[in-house]
């Protein structure tokens, strides 16, 4: 009944010293295990390096300093400016890697060009007094937010959370989806045919984005489809960027157990009942409710549920809900 799901090859851009190239400021690397053993298989990684190119390795640290708003990136020894050197490279990077089709990028925490958050602007004196002086993005990272708004971002530090972690990588596989889809030049029907097999997964992100989109399908066929698919693209983004809640999961699932619940057996209810408010209390992880409902599909069948990405949005070795702490 049910086919091997396939899977795109996602794009992802990533700090080269998470990838084990020795580039970091004191000439080492900082090799991130989820990247390179668990993600690898599945991914084209397209590193990057602010630094490295423009100081060398190893070289001075840096910090970035706040002149009233002007941000300017200084050596902490010397307090040599290297804002010109860095800024340019940003200026050429980052359109050579959107150009690529990136699906995600994977960034360097506590860096003051690829941290995502919490990076210490400091005053011109070289002092930083906590909650008195401001936080941000660095350099890299904040240009990368601004020319791509939709990408999905997250450090390597941020992965280690199980929830961040399975939002992040449900996101760039959905993405790298929709550039395979585009790329194909799609028509009407391969329009539909996307948003039918993702509509689970839509609404386990936002059931009211999910409805906006509905709308923008079904005109796709009586207008403009290109200006549809532009459409379509923005709420998607928008969808993507949602966390997964608890709640709007297990609403996805009672609707899928609904496609079996006039076939099965008072037991077979029980236990789909007894997992998912098991799931409910996070006593057990989301992929026992999964494999229920997959052992009702492969019993009892249904072609529409079967194509499904919400029941295989990634590679199941990945083990995202596996974990009970991967939902909340």
């Amino acid at each position: 009944m049910t086919s091997q799901p396939q899977f795109p090859r996602v794009h992802i851009a990533v700090s080269d010293c998470l990838r084990g190239t020795e580039c970091r400021y004191n000439g080492g690397h900082a090799q991130d295990d989820f990247l390179n053993h668990d993600l690898a298989p599945y991914a084209r990684f397209y590193p990057f390096c602010p630094e490295a190119p423009v100081l060398g390795t190893p070289r001075e640290t840096i910090r970035i300093v706040n002149f009233d708003g002007d941000l300017r990136v200084r050596g902490t020894r010397t307090e040599q400016d290297v804002t010109e050197g860095i800024e340019d490279y940003n200026r050429k990077m980052i359109p050579k890697l959107l150009s690529q089709g990136m699906d995600g990028a994977v960034v360097k925490s506590r860096s003051p060009t690829c941290g995502m958050e919490r990076i210490k602007f400091y005053r011109p004196t070289g002092e930083w007094f906590g909650s008195q002086d401001k936080m941000g993005q660095g350099l890299f990272t904040a240009r990368l937010q601004k020319e791509a708004p939709w990408l999905a971002i997250e450090e390597e530090g941020r992965l280690k959370d199980a929830w961040l972690r399975e939002n992040f990588v449900m996101h760039v596989f959905t993405q790298a989806r929709w550039r395979e889809f585009l790329q194909n030049q799609p028509d009407v029907k391969a329009f539909e045919t996307f948003h039918r097999q993702h509509k689970f997964l839509l609404q386990s992100k936002s059931e009211a984005i999910f409805r906006q989109m509905g709308p923008v399908v079904a005109a796709a066929g009586k207008g403009d489809l290109k200006a549809s698919l532009h459409t379509y693209e923005g709420l998607l983004h928008q969808a993507l960027g949602e966390h997964s809640k608890r709640g709007a999961v297990i609403n996805v699932l009672d609707h899928l157990f609904g496609f079996f619940k006039n076939e099965l057996m008072a037991e077979e209810k029980n236990h789909y009942q007894e997992t998912r408010e098991e799931f409910r209390q996070g006593i057990v992880p989301m992929i026992a409710v999964i494999k229920v409902l997959q052992q009702f599909l492969r019993h009892y069948g249904s072609d529409y549920l079967a194509e499904q990405v919400f029941l295989n949005p990634y590679p199941a070795e990945l083990a995202l809900r596996s974990k009970v702490e991967a939902y909340r």
